[in-house]
Formats: structure tokens, C-alpha cells, sequence
């Protein structure tokens, strides 16, 4: 399974940013501890995981997730971030 040179540097790229924002939260939790933020950093979190997990280089190409799969992390991450947005 060979990946174009775009695709592999957009997922990079990707995993970098979402890197990058969960840290921000991840230290705003740990400066402010309080449940807002700590429900915002586990859904960005979720988000960091499975950005690195849906980059095929780093585990092999035999680890595929399927769709429904991929749509219930996401459904879950984004239920936590709704739960921090609505927490208050």
C-alpha cells in the first residue's frame, strides 16, 4: 500500500497541529484544574491518538481501522468537547 507524498506529509502535518492544541489545553488544565478543561484536553486528546494511530508509517500497514470505527472515536472526542463547551 503505497501513499502519495502529499498524503503522508498532510497527515504529518496534522498530527503536529493537533499535537500542538492539545498541549495548549492539556496546560491550561493543569494550571486552572478544573472540569471544563479537563473534559476540552480528554476530547483534543482523543483527537491527538487517533491522528497518531491513522498515520500508517508509524504502526505498519496491516493496522487498518475501518469507518464505523474512525466515527465512533470521533463521536466520542466531540462528545467531550461538547460536554467542556456546555459545562457551567
Amino acid at each position: 500500500m503505497s501513499l502519495p507524498l502529499v498524503d503522508i506529509v498532510l497527515r504529518i502535518a496534522l498530527v503536529i497541529a493537533t499535537g500542538i492544541l492539545f498541549t495548549v489545553v492539556f496546560a491550561a488544565y493543569l494550571r486552572l484544574r478544573n472540569r471544563k478543561l479537563l473534559f476540552l484536553s480528554t476530547g483534543f486528546g482523543i483527537f491527538f491518538v487517533h491522528a497518531l494511530i491513522y498515520i500508517p508509517e508509524l504502526f505498519g500497514p496491516t493496522y487498518i481501522i475501518d469507518e464505523n470505527t474512525h466515527l465512533v472515536i470521533h463521536l466520542v472526542a466531540l462528545f467531550f468537547i461538547l460536554l467542556s463547551t456546555l459545562k457551567d
